[in-house]
């Protein structure tokens, strides 16, 4: 937070170089000057008035605020997906979340910004290539929703025919083993145990005042891969933590998950353009505002109600304080890949058909850039000059 904030203060310095006002490419035309006037109190009800009967700025606010959302809340929640879902460390899974996420999304703004500035597409183009992107973000979803590592090797692990998962210790039934507290050990047999009294675990080794490992846990079985019964013999120790994944589709999902975020990114210079394009020159920074406001009211706010929900309902495992109940312990990452991704998509294919609507009011939007007439730029020095003479 200080590095951010002594960086954020040496950037405002350079702003102070700027004049008060900056100069134009060329002399405003009296005729626009005539009609120019300082705004007023009494004009804000007639300029919402306008904006809200601008059908297409009313369903481009609302597809950005179905676009926010759905991003919003994938951002959010991508660090503790990773987490969950391929077993990265915390600083692993924020670090693996700004490159693949935030520097994508960086990266996509700027080429598009560039490819406008080069190709000038009008607005029905630009309408569509959003609507694509929403629609490639959605299906994207879909496919992320199939790349995951599924709890194969979590001991004890059952799912009911009604699709509900839960935990079932026949071996240390009568141990009367918490199980509120999570605390994940890795047997020799290459299974995840709920903890070291569910593995049934009699010793434990310390190093510098820590448990490092555990031994003689009688329900650790040693399988034999040539046998089609179980050895009834204990293993020697376990290790504390997850075993090892053996999964090879985490390269894969960041890989697809960076694509589809620069495909979506591409379309945000766009939005912004239809936004500017579709009201008058003097409703541009109402626009705007109003835009912001509804994104704030209907995107970042229930963003952490909806995707908090939606995560919550893939726990398993709840920490319990105080007979209160705390935080996730563990994830059912079947759950959780299903209910974010899903959600996720549904919310963006809804941005989609908003897209369509605004794509086909688009042909109303002139993106020709607001140019000083050529009479106007050439009878503006003669005019002066005229006037120089005349008062000489």
């Amino acid at each position: 937070l200080v590095m951010v904030s002594a960086l954020l203060f040496l950037a405002s310095l350079a702003m102070f170089s700027f004049p008060k006002r900056l100069s134009t490419s060329r002399p405003t035309p009296r005729s626009l000057r005539r009609e120019k006037k300082n705004p007023s109190l009494r004009d804000f009800p007639k300029a919402v008035k306008r904006l809200l009967k601008n059908d297409i700025l009313m369903f481009r606010t609302a597809s950005s605020v179905l676009h926010i959302l759905p991003i919003a809340g994938v951002y959010t929640f991508l660090p503790k997906y990773l987490e969950s879902q391929f077993r990265l460390a915390a600083h692993a899974a924020n670090m693996i979340s700004g490159v693949g996420g935030i520097l994508v999304m960086g990266l996509g703004i700027i080429i598009s910004g560039v490819f406008i500035l080069r190709v000038k597409p009008n607005a029905r183009f630009v309408a569509a290539w959003i609507a694509f992107t929403a629609v490639v973000y959605a299906i994207g979803m879909g496919v992320l929703m199939l790349i995951g590592c599924p709890m194969k090797d979590f001991a004890g692990l059952r799912t009911t025919p009604s699709g509900v998962t839960t935990f079932e210790f026949d071996c240390n039934a009568t141990c009367n083993c918490d199980r509120n507290k999570f605390s994940p050990i890795c047997g020799r047999d290459k299974n995840t145990y709920f903890s070291a009294c569910h593995a049934g675990c009699q010793n434990m080794t310390l190093e510098g005042g820590k448990i490092v490992s555990y031994s003689e846990c009688l329900c650790i079985r040693n399988t034999d891969a040539s046998m089609s019964h179980i050895v009834k013999e204990p293993l020697a120790n376990a290790t504390i933590g997850y075993c090892d994944l053996e999964c090879d589709n985490f390269v894969w999902y960041i890989v697809l998950f960076s694509i589809f975020v620069f495909i979506h990114s591409t379309s945000e210079v766009g939005s912004m353009l239809l936004i500017l394009r579709c009201v008058d020159p003097r409703d541009k920074a109402m626009a705007l505002g109003l835009i912001q406001f509804a994104i704030g009211l209907f995107g970042n706010v229930p963003c952490p109600i909806v995707y908090g929900a939606v995560v919550d309902s893939a726990c398993l495992v709840w920490e319990m304080a105080s007979g209160e109940r705390g935080a996730c312990s563990l994830y059912d990452v079947d759950v959780f890949r299903k209910f974010y991704h899903g959600t996720t998509g549904t919310i963006l294919l809804c941005a989609f058909f908003m897209d369509v609507i605004v794509w086909y009011k688009a042909g109303s939007i002139n993106f020709v850039d607001e140019q000083v007439p050529p009479q106007e730029e050439e009878l503006n020095p003669i005019t002066e000059k005229t006037r120089s003479e005349n008062s000489a």
